[in-house]
């Protein structure tokens, strides 16, 4: 049996090996992904269309990004997926471009693609747990490790300032679904 620091060792190696961790997200906890209830009949067709990030789960990919939002459009392929972000001090447009696809129809279990991002994995998890199409959305990101996983989770909004109300609903959905909300922090949707 390892000692608690062995156990600590390894999973400072593992985390210093798996440079895609670093890529998909920024939270860890031991042991496999949670279970969480996605949308069930997710309608792409309602989904599309600009999403402003209201707040997330530290990423290093947006790190220095501030008003961040996502646009998703319809394709013949799939749906086309456009993250843009306001660097932070140069005040100029960060912006990625990438391809989703239902993974399960008709739930709510999507997988995310940038292809111009070095070491990003096709078909990235990503889940809407919630959503009414018309004010948020919760996205939530899990990929299993060794002996840890590594999350992310959103909440988007169609409004750049959403009602208390409509993020309310959405803390709901993460509550729900057992998904820590310490690990939010607001995004920043001033000066945009």
């Amino acid at each position: 049996m390892l000692s608690y620091s062995k156990l600590w060792l390894c999973l400072l190696i593992t985390l210093g090996c798996s440079y895609r961790t670093a890529v998909d997200a920024q939270v860890y906890s031991l042991g496999s992904c949670p279970g969480v209830n996605v949308v069930s009949n997710f309608d792409v067709d309602k989904y599309t269309g600009k999403w402003y990030e209201n707040r997330s789960y530290f990423a290093i990919f947006q790190i220095g990004l501030d008003c961040i939002t996502a646009e998703y459009t319809k394709s013949d392929t799939g749906v086309t997926v456009k993250n843009e972000g306001t660097k932070k001090i140069l005040r100029t447009k960060s912006i990625v471009t990438g391809t989703a696809r239902q993974l399960e129809a008709p739930n709510g279990k999507l997988g995310v693609t940038f292809a111009s991002i070095p070491f990003a994995p096709a078909d990235a998890p990503y889940w809407v747990l919630g959503t009414d199409y018309t004010s948020y959305a919760v996205v939530w990101s899990c990929t299993n490790r060794a002996f840890f996983n590594s999350q992310i989770a959103w909440i988007l909004t169609r409004e750049q300032f959403p009602s208390t109300d409509t993020i309310n609903t959405a803390l709901a959905v993460l509550a729900t679904n057992g998904i820590s909300q310490n690990p939010l922090k607001t995004t920043t949707q001033n000066n945009c």
